[in-house]
């Protein structure tokens, strides 16, 4: 049908007036897609587990601020964090694991946070193992994020089937002692401990809380870079001592020798190890995977049992220099709901009201974990990672010596001391 001539005017008019609504509308989208403030968040990919959830989270709560997360490569991490703490070019937010803290605290890469961080109405809950590597010089540059402690795992079956009572763990080293020795005596495949001889930072994960708990340490925060305290030292020596005594009498699986952290928990989820120090990560594997191995958890103990001591890890989460002004925000988000979030997936917050309550109710085993992260360590220096992480470095060969070696405990710990003080200058 034709149009009529009368009408071809109001047509028109109409058109231009789309034209003119559509380009408003059009203006009025790029002003909101600019006011969206993008936040780039680095983290490791250790968190790839837990941490896109949160972001999406984050991301569906906050209209005008997204975060973008990358996940790095854990072998990359260091490299990758060193160039943009040089270059000053890197995300606005970094999760950092607490042990390499004290590497780029210095630099002036994070943005100092102290008056905000104390300023928290749950200041006092918060993980002191994390606040002290994200501190320097009495000043506070990163908020604790994400936990992990060392405990002691056992094998209620075959404490069960050696005799032993299955709900009472070991209380101090005399008793793990006799008790893997109970378990190696059933015969066949079956252990009575286990650790990962041939992984220096699975061994620092593992071992230190037993120094830590005898009152001890290996290295002395007295600058960024520290001192060694590997000679003399009564409690690595007598901690050392008692892990060779352990691996002598034949209790230790025969390949903790050589396992070097690529099946660091297989022979515990196989049923045939009594027990071994690890994290929160084998619980949770175990209850999804493992539920007809039945275990319970304890805190590491002293010698004589009167003490006890954890190895912390996890992350700090610090805003760089040059991020933009929302990073408060997100920080302020990540401490708050995000610790319940954490809480709720099963993961252990680094707040310890939120992990007394919301954590530990899901399973009464888990108040170990809440326990460990009040009484948790972690060394502090600028060479940690190459004094106590690097299996070629005098951690790891002094493990080799002292632990599986035939000579002198003493003279280990002197040769670990003298390349240690090289290393660290």
């Amino acid at each position: 049908m034709k149009t009529s001539r009368w009408a071809r005017p109001a047509l028109a008019g109409t058109a231009a007036l789309l034209v003119l609504g559509a380009s408003a509308v059009s203006s009025a989208s790029v002003r909101r897609a600019a006011s969206v403030e993008t936040l780039q968040l680095w983290a490791r990919a250790d968190d790839a587990g837990f941490l896109p959830q949160l972001v999406k989270s984050f991301n569906s709560t906050h209209a005008n601020l997204k975060i973008q997360l990358t996940l790095v490569p854990d072998a990359q991490v260091v490299q990758k964090y060193s160039l943009a703490a040089s270059t000053g070019k890197g995300p606005d937010l970094v999760s950092t694991e607490i042990g390499t803290m004290a590497t780029f605290t210095p630099t002036g890469w994070y943005q100092d946070i102290t008056s905000l961080v104390k300023g928290l109405p749950y200041y006092k809950y918060l993980s002191p193992a994390h606040l002290r590597q994200a501190s320097n010089n009495g000043r506070i540059y990163g908020i604790p994020f994400t936990a992990d402690v060392s405990v002691l795992y056992w094998n209620k079956a075959l404490f069960s089937k050696a005799g032993l009572n299955p709900n009472e763990p070991p209380s101090n080293w005399a008793q793990i002692a006799t008790d893997a020795k109970k378990i190696r005596a059933l015969g066949g495949n079956y252990y009575g401990y286990f650790f990962s001889g041939a992984c220096a930072g699975c061994m620092a994960f593992t071992m230190l809380p037993y120094v830590w708990a005898q009152g001890g340490d290996i290295l002395k925060t007295n600058s960024p870079v520290g001192t060694p305290t590997f000679y003399p030292n009564a409690a690595l020596a007598q901690t050392l001592a008692f892990f060779r005594q352990l691996w002598q009498s034949g209790a230790v699986a025969p390949t903790a020798k050589t396992e070097n952290g690529s099946n660091q928990f297989g022979l515990f989820f196989s049923g045939t190890i009594g027990m071994f120090v690890q994290g929160t990560y084998p619980f949770a594997v175990l209850k999804a995977q493992y539920p007809n191995v039945k275990f319970g958890v304890e805190l590491v103990p002293s010698a004589n049992g009167s003490s006890h001591a954890s190895f912390a890890g996890g992350d700090n989460l610090a805003i760089t220099r040059n991020a933009q002004p929302g990073a408060k925000t997100a920080l302020l988000w990540f401490a708050s709901q995000g610790e319940r979030q954490l809480a709720s997936l099963g993961v252990l917050p680094t707040r310890s009201d939120i992990a007394a309550t919301t954590y530990a109710r899901q399973d009464p085993r888990q108040a170990v974990f809440v326990k460990a992260l009040a009484v948790g360590h972690t060394p502090k220096s600028t060479k940690a990672s190459t004094v106590l992480f690097d299996n070629t470095g005098p951690y790891g060969q002094l493990i080799q010596s002292a632990i599986f070696g035939t000579g002198s405990i003493s003279t280990a710990m002197q040769s670990a001391q003298n390349v240690a003080k090289q290393l660290m200058g």
